[in-house]
């Protein structure tokens, strides 16, 4: 029996989104490596035990968040430290992404950094194209990198898909992004969605989201859910379509075969749009979101199996 670990997003985390790229990343590893030990660590202040574990585990995995960048001085999406770098080993990157869109080059800090903790002889899965190409600018003699797309997507078989329904609800569910704030945006589309349907809810996915629909001023006819991930899941088994600006509360509604419509704010949502056939309407076209509701729903998803399916079977031998 082998010792792995995961760092885990979720842990102090002031976004329920984690728990939803933690789900998924924790039913792959648990497939994967069903008769071994697998300990979850702490990313944002990883300590003398974090380290520890990591030293005893065979593989510790990153999944499926922004925990790339190229500069690691400036921008630190993880406890990447000077102590830790030096420390830790054998890190296997699952699914992760680029923190935003960056024309300035990889620092050669960055660059030794990441020879230093990801693990050489594992090939490496990152999110999206965009940072595919981030990664292979690092030049990192050796190491190879594949692009599977989040862990989120890879239960979205074509015959799970077909179970989406392909006209809307009477019920939504919705999201806001209070660390990304677009006012005429945002109340767009809140009146477009209140016009469509018969019942309109919220779902907090974020520790300021309900400040910022109070600060919108247009939360009159709108019920809120509890913040948990047990009460967005609800809503959605019971029929209800979802839309907002949360990436990964679009991803978990076709996760539950709900109708979904991401509003596409960030480098995220848009490029896993271009690489794989998401539902993301860009932010700049949100007019046309009226038009989208009311079209019929139809999904072709381009996930990359054969690159997920290569990233997954290296672990088996």
């Amino acid at each position: 029996m082998k010792t792995i670990s995961v760092f885990d997003t979720s842990i102090m985390a002031y976004n329920i989104g984690n728990e939803i790229i933690m789900d998924s990343v924790m039913i792959q590893l648990d497939e994967i490596f069903k008769d071994d030990f697998i300990i979850r660590l702490p990313i944002e202040d990883i300590g003398r035990v974090a380290r520890k574990y990591n030293a005893l585990s065979s593989l510790t995995f990153v999944g499926g968040t922004n925990a790339l960048n190229g500069n690691l001085r400036k921008y630190r999406q993880w406890d990447l430290n000077l102590h830790n770098i030096l420390m830790m080993r054998h890190i296997v990157l699952m699914g992760c992404g680029w923190f935003q869109y960056e024309d300035a080059a990889p620092t050669k800090y960055t660059r030794w950094a990441f020879s230093k903790v990801l693990d050489k002889n594992t090939i490496h899965s990152v999110r999206d194209s965009y940072t595919l190409g981030k990664c292979e600018a690092l030049k990192l003699e050796g190491y190879r990198f594949v692009n599977t797309g989040c862990p989120t997507l890879w239960k979205l078989t074509p015959d799970h898909i077909a179970g989406v329904p392909h006209t809307k609800s009477d019920s939504v569910v919705f999201t806001l992004t209070d660390y990304h704030r677009d006012v005429e945006r945002d109340r767009s589309m809140i009146e477009q969605i209140k016009s469509n349907y018969q019942s309109v809810i919220f779902f907090p996915q974020g520790t300021g989201d309900v400040k910022y629909l109070s600060d919108l001023g247009v939360n009159n006819g709108i019920d809120i859910i509890q913040p948990r991930l047990s009460a967005f899941d609800n809503l959605l088994d019971n029929g209800s379509d979802y839309i907002g600006t949360r990436l990964h509360a679009g991803i978990r509604a076709l996760q539950r075969q709900a109708r979904s419509i991401i509003i596409g704010i960030d480098n995220r949502a848009l490029e896993m749009h271009n690489d794989f056939r998401l539902p993301v309407l860009p932010a700049a076209n949100i007019e046309s979101l009226d038009e989208m509701i009311n079209t019929d729903y139809s999904l072709d998803l381009s996930i990359p199996w054969n690159q997920i399916n290569e990233w997954k079977s290296q672990f088996r031998n």
